[in-house]
């Protein structure tokens, strides 16, 4: 009878298919270098040669492992994972799953080699009959070796050669995994292997090796794994989706029978005990393992450890090779991160603000002596999708995953302070504080110098006018005393004691670059954008007395063997001010807590603390910036990423902003996360300032009248002062000669001060127009006491956009 075309086409097929794998089998069958087969006689030197020489150059290595993430306290806050496998050692797995997985898919691996010949010769049968690759015949040690092959293969075609099934290529794998699995048996004990096994297997359910699966299923560890569990757990490695519980929970049961039937066959459990176990359910009990930082309970926080983790150097070359320590490398890592810290800072955070509105509410607290970042918060909620929902962390700068900053209004004052404290200015030092005040660009120097500008500044008030000191000025943060106070000492000294305290610009230049912060006039009154955790990191060096702890959100990471690989708990702390002239910063912004703008602020139960507020112009953006000697806070609150209108054109909780000021909206949120956090803390006091050094150091202002400007300046520098033209007023003197100085000569001043020259116009005196103005500025007469709106209800307006 004729054969059907489609007939003698399957026919040629299984002719050609039985030829090639013949040539491969006959290599296999002809060269195991096996006693067993060798006994057969089943061996030629040719094939024996050939086999020999086929590559086994496999390498297992180590495994990607689960990271873990945990608090200050070691309980946990995510984890990190490529391959969610947490490596246990054969002596931490039931004896019970052993016996499970030995049963149902290597009944004698203890006695047989790599090569079970009798099962590979039936499968090779088996899959020529069918035509594909039905059946395997593999032992343990060869599913072993495919699943070292998988997990390391790094592209598709890499991939799809490991686990070809069909055809030559299939035998050729095939034939390449029995060669390898001589060379594991060579180089691994039998148990060696089973526990690599037990390790490596897929089970489902994005669980990789025997202990996330016991916590995947059951919530439970290998160690406690019971017979029916084990069973089942055994049963999924074979088809991991076939047989998912989740999915098909009779597919499951059947499967789990079908192993505890195997397991009572072979003698490892009695009939009665795989029957009693066959009555029960599956008994699931899921803990799916999360992975990274979405469902973290601080998931700002937890994305800032992301990101100081890939600055670290121990943990690889690049930023990427971090990371990827961090998904396989089954690290610990020990974050700084507190609890009741954190949760102090959600609710304060929460209280104030929703998730949904415009503006967002950002909060960061540091300890002063170490370091230690102890709660991150912002109002929107962490994520990746959906209203009120953002990954970006705006309470830190942008290179580690924060926005572009927020202009930190009169929270820059403390940099001026520390540096006319630290320049021998005493707090007694009085000026003239004027509503609003003109003053020259180029009579300010930076770190390059005396700027090169024909353009005024004019700064303003909104809190109070006339003569002020350092502490009163600081009390009612007057813009207009400042403004000179910077002029005096200099934008180069604060703007240094700022950076060497970790503030630089939020913001990356184009080239992705941090910035330094500008040195521009408006310095003083906040022009920089800048993040609240650099905020928090520098007002906490002067709660530190001048010691600068580097924030860290990492206490410790050890790798899976314990190994310590990254260790904070001894910080490398570096002193940018004197002692002494940080006590006099503390005591000067501890009485802006008692008795200036933040005093709204004041903590419970009498609590010494610091701080300072700030209100950008406009008030587009509100912080208060505070500390006690045992935590740092800094809280912002902005328009950020909508229209940069005034706050209080938008609503929070549904409400209309009233009063956008520092001590308004950003104060409250700071009082109540730092009476949180510190309930039950012990009461600590700064240390009292040294007299001399708030005193300052005097010195004699000389008489420079009728010396031309250079040389009046020269005289002032050669005594120690700063000084530049204040103005030009009318005089029988030369144009261009100094008529007099503020201060004026022969007063006792505040070694380093800036010394106001006065030069003639050339008009004399008799000429002079009664209406006209005489001075680039007017000063409100000393006898006006400072006003000062008691409510807080407007604070500063520091005169820049």
């Amino acid at each position: 009878m004729a054969l059907r075309p489609s007939a003698v086409v399957a026919t040629v097929r299984r002719i050609l298919l039985v030829a090639g794998v013949a040539a491969l089998c006959g290599v296999l069958l002809a060269g195991l270098a096996l006693p067993v087969v060798a006994g057969l006689g089943l061996t030629a030197r040719e094939g024996a040669d050939t086999f020999a020489e086929m590559p086994a150059d496999l390498e297992p290595g180590p495994m990607a492992q689960t990271s873990t993430m945990v608090d200050a306290n070691g309980e946990p806050l995510a984890t990190f994972f490529d391959e969610n496998r947490v490596y246990v050692t054969l002596d931490q797995i039931a004896p019970v799953m052993l016996d499970a997985i030995l049963a149902i898919e290597d009944d004698r691996f203890y006695e047989r080699g790599p090569i079970d010949i009798q099962g590979t010769l039936r499968a090779f049968m088996q899959n020529v009959d069918a035509g594909e690759t039905q059946g395997g015949g593999s032992t343990l040690t060869q599913q072993y070796v495919k699943q070292v092959r998988i997990s390391q293969a790094t592209t598709e075609e890499e991939l799809a050669e490991v686990q070809a099934s069909s055809g030559t290529a299939g035998y050729r794998r095939k034939l390449d995994e029995l060669r390898m699995a001589v060379q594991i048996e060579q180089e691994f004990s039998k148990d060696e292997i089973l526990e690599r096994y037990l390790n490596i297997a897929f089970f489902g359910n994005r669980a990789y090796g025997i202990e996330a699966a016991a916590r995947a299923y059951f919530n439970t560890t290998a160690a406690q794994l019971t017979l029916p569990q084990a069973a089942m757990l055994a049963g999924l490695v074979q088809q991991p989706i076939r047989y998912d519980p989740t999915n098909d929970a009779e597919a499951a049961l059947g499967r789990r029978n079908v192993v505890l039937n195997r397991m009572a066959a072979t003698g490892r459990v009695t009939e009665a005990e795989a029957a009693e176990a066959r009555q029960l359910e599956l008994g699931l009990n899921l803990a799916p393992t999360s992975n990274g930082c979405v469902n973290a309970w601080a998931g700002y926080f937890c994305d800032y450890v992301v990101n100081e983790i890939r600055t670290l150097e121990e943990l690889g070359g690049t930023p990427d090779e971090r990371e990827a320590m961090l998904l396989q490398g089954g690290l610990r890592i020990e974050t700084t991160v507190s609890r009741p810290a954190q949760e102090a800072a959600d609710a304060a955070v929460a209280d104030m603000i929703d998730p949904t509105d415009e503006p967002i509410g950002s909060l960061a607290t540091v300890q002063p002596n170490n370091g230690y970042i102890r709660a991150m918060a912002n109002s929107r909620t962490y994520g990746v999708e959906g209203e009120g929902v953002s990954n970006i962390n705006y309470a830190v700068d942008q290179s580690m995953g924060g926005g572009r900053g927020i202009q930190s209004g009169s929270t820059f004052k403390a940099f001026v302070l520390a540096a006319a404290i630290n320049q021998g200015i005493g707090l007694n030092h009085s000026l003239n504080s004027p509503p609003r005040i003109s003053l020259p660009v180029n009579s300010f120097t930076t770190c390059d110098g005396r700027i090169r500008s024909t353009e005024t500044w004019s700064p303003r008030n909104s809190t109070g006018s006339g003569r002020y000191n350092l502490v009163s000025a600081t009390e009612d943060s007057v813009n207009t005393y400042f403004a000179q106070l910077e002029r005096e000492t200099g934008i180069c000294e604060p703007a240094t004691i700022a950076q060497s305290a970790g503030v630089m610009r939020a913001d990356l230049d184009p080239d992705g670059n941090v910035q330094p912060l500008q040195q521009v006039p408006s310095f003083v009154l906040g022009a920089n954008e800048v993040s609240p955790l650099a905020m928090a990191g520098a007002y906490a060096m002067f709660a530190n007395r001048g010691a600068y702890c580097p924030p860290t959100s990492i206490a410790r990471i050890t790798d899976s063997a314990g190994n310590v690989l990254v260790d904070h708990t001894q910080p490398a702390c570096e002193q940018v001010l004197d002692p002494a002239v940080a006590d006099g910063v503390n005591a000067v912004l501890q009485s802006v807590v008692d008795n200036g703008t933040g005093r709204r602020m004041r903590l419970d139960d009498g609590r010494p603390a610091a701080g300072k507020t700030g209100t950008t112009n406009d008030s587009i953006a509100v912080w208060f910036v505070g500390y006690t000697p045992q935590l740092a806070t800094a809280v912002a609150v902005a328009d950020v990423d909508g229209t940069q209108e005034d706050l209080e054109s938008h609503r929070l909780k549904g409400e209309r902003i009233r009063d956008a000021c520092g001590g308004c909206l950003a104060g409250p949120i700071w009082k109540s996360m730092m009476d949180g956090a510190l309930a039950g803390a012990p009461e600590e006091s700064f240390t009292a300032p040294d007299p001399s050094t708030i005193r300052g150091v005097s010195a004699t202002v000389p008489d420079v009248r009728g010396l031309d400007t250079d040389a009046a300046i020269a005289a002032l520098e050669g005594e120690g002062f700063t000084s530049s033209v204040a103005g030009q007023v009318r005089s029988d003197l030369s144009e261009g000669l100094v008529v007099r100085t503020d201060p004026a000569a022969g007063a006792e001043v505040a070694s380093g001060s800036n010394i106001g020259l006065y030069v003639s116009n050339g008009q004399p005196e008799e000429d002079e127009d009664e209406d006209e103005p005489t001075d680039n500025f007017t000063i409100a007469p000393p006898t006006v006491p400072p006003t000062f709106d008691p409510d807080g209800d407007e604070e500063e307006n520091d005169g820049w956009r």
